[in-house]
């Protein structure tokens, strides 16, 4: 299980440095249209807000696999703990199937979201205009509230970008769903790997809350990792605790 060990850590670490955890809180509402480029520039803003006011958060995660060939299932539920700008702890709560999967899958998973977090990566991994070109795809309303859908070209092929449509709500400009592909394959081995991630609010933020992919590899075929998120406790500098009734 090697090749899809690494192609799970690079996939989550693309995912994690494009699009982080949270996502910013809009300071005014705007319904007229926009570009890409004022779209994107409004996220960019709020993240830098979310930055100044976001002291920590942690929450339940429960991360699972599955392989169709080898039939092998594994399942690992831990406790995260972010501080900005790049501090993230991981306990270990309960694992169920294989522990050789959990240890070598989930673990790299876990250990390419602290690379995501690194100062030296996030520029590289932004969702910015330096590391892609955007286009509007209309909007859509998901769970009762416009966004924007943007189509995303990475200028380069980088494990660390994503290839595909950004779902960015019109209110708060935050990340609330994204789908695609890694802008290059994790390894000569992959065939195929494709994505859905999902947003939530909690209080003034959005924060990840479910993460699906299913990947093609050559020997190996085709196995599907999901990570799904329980509450969350969010620590803001000058505000009150949030919680979110999951």
């Amino acid at each position: 299980m090697g090749f899809q060990s690494r192609e799970c850590r690079l996939l989550l670490l693309a995912v994690v440095a494009a699009f982080p955890a949270v996502s910013a809180l809009a300071q005014e509402n705007s319904a007229a249209v926009l570009t890409p480029q004022e779209i994107i520039q409004r996220v960019r803003a709020h993240n830098r807000d979310r930055e100044q006011r976001l002291e920590s958060y942690s929450v339940r995660r429960r991360y699972h696999l599955w392989n169709e060939v080898t039939n092998k299932r594994s399942e690992l539920e831990v406790e995260m703990t972010f501080r900005p700008p790049g501090e993230i702890e991981f306990r270990q709560l309960r694992q169920s199937g294989s522990a050789f999967l959990a240890r070598r899958v989930f673990g790299g998973m876990m250990e390419a979201e602290k690379q995501a977090f690194a100062e030296e990566n996030r520029p590289r991994a932004a969702l910015s205009e330096d590391n892609y070109t955007f286009a509007p795809a209309g909007e859509e309303v998901l769970n009762g509230r416009r966004a924007y859908i943007l189509e995303a070209k990475p200028k380069r092929k980088d494990t660390y970008l994503i290839e595909g449509k950004v779902w960015i709500d019109a209110e708060d400009f935050a990340v609330v769903k994204i789908a695609g592909r890694p802008a290059k394959k994790p390894s000569i081995w992959t065939r195929r790997v494709d994505l859905v991630r999902a947003y939530r609010k909690v209080g003034p933020f959005w924060f990840a809350d479910r993460l699906e992919t299913i990947s093609e590899v050559l020997i190996f075929g085709q196995t599907r990792v999901g990570i799904e998120s329980g509450d969350y406790q969010v620590r803001l500098r000058r505000l009150t605790s949030a919680a979110s009734p999951h």
